[in-house]
């Protein structure tokens, strides 16, 4: 594991590399980040979302990393990840994963928040009902109820062994020229040009075509410990509406719009994650009430 991350700490943190064996034949990759002084703030378990990087979220992290003990969790289809051919990208599969992961390392009576960006966010939701040791709050980031991809996506996707790097320029091209605007939400292209530079491309068009049937139905009526939805309306990728559903149907929930990706993978989304956990209300300190924007 020779790999650095003392760029994602605050200052005196510290981290630790590993992979955990599941019983699904998945190896994960995590990496814990340990603040520089034990406190009793329970531990974070964040997941990115679909192919995404921990560059992504660098800010976010340290933020985290100053009170909070944070396992920054990648999920199968990451290039980290160990698997065999035979196994698959689902919504449900990844669950899978996250629900033995997080039962190993939090056994009945331990403490711990779970967020997630995207896909992270929807398989925390879909995980919730199955986990016998349930987090004590989650946190949603641009949660997803489905996944839409367009049809000339899916149909690149079965020959990404073959085309992916020759077609990445076009990609980009793509992002820029029709699906981002670079004036309002800039940060959401780079992001996705970190991701294009660093997925595994049988795996990244895999996932494609798994998640493109994937509709939330139910899960979200069992999360019953605090939560918080965090969506970016200028985001044209997560659909702002769905996120707004998704606050609706969790009893309680918080719901704050951070406008853009710059603020999503901001330190100030890490003081939302961090004052969220220690509030003793049920929704962070910045928000005065439910479904406010604080942008």
């Amino acid at each position: 594991m020779g790999a650095d991350y003392s760029e994602f700490c605050h200052a005196g943190a510290t981290f630790r590399v590993e992979y955990s064996p599941l019983p699904t034949g998945v190896e994960l990759l995590s990496v814990t980040f340990t603040p520089p002084e034990p406190l009793d703030n329970p531990p974070v378990i964040f997941i990115p979302g679909l192919a995404s990087v921990i560059e992504n979220f660098r800010e976010t992290v340290i933020e985290l990393t100053r009170h909070h003990t944070v396992i920054y969790l990648e999920t199968r289809e990451k290039r980290s990840a160990r698997i065999t051919a035979k196994h698959t990208f689902t919504v449900a599969d990844v669950t899978s994963d996250i629900v033995h992961f997080a039962g190993m390392r939090f056994p009945a009576g331990s403490e711990y928040v779970m967020a997630g960006y995207s896909l992270g966010a929807t398989v925390i939701a879909e995980a919730f009902p199955l986990l016998e040791n349930k987090p004590g709050r989650v946190v949603l980031i641009e949660p997803n109820i489905s996944f839409p991809f367009q049809g000339w996506l899916l149909f690149l996707a079965r020959a990404a062994r073959v085309i992916y790097h020759p077609i990445k320029p076009f990609l980009k091209w793509y992002l820029r020229r029709f699906r981002i605007n670079l004036a309002e939400d800039y940060e959401m292209y780079r992001i996705n040009c970190r991701i294009l530079d660093s997925a595994e491309p049988v795996r990244i068009g895999a996932a494609i075509r798994h998640l493109s049937g994937y509709r939330m139905d139910g899960c979200l009526r069992e999360i019953s410990v605090p939560a918080v939805v965090v969506v970016a309306s200028k985001d044209k990728f997560h659909s702002h509406d769905e996120g707004m559903e998704i606050a609706r149907q969790i009893m309680g929930a918080g719901y704050i719009d951070l406008s853009d990706n710059k603020r999503t993978h901001s330190a100030e989304m890490g003081r939302i994650i961090g004052d969220f956990i220690s509030s003793q209300a049920q929704i962070p300190s910045q928000a005065d009430q439910l479904w406010q924007d604080i942008s």
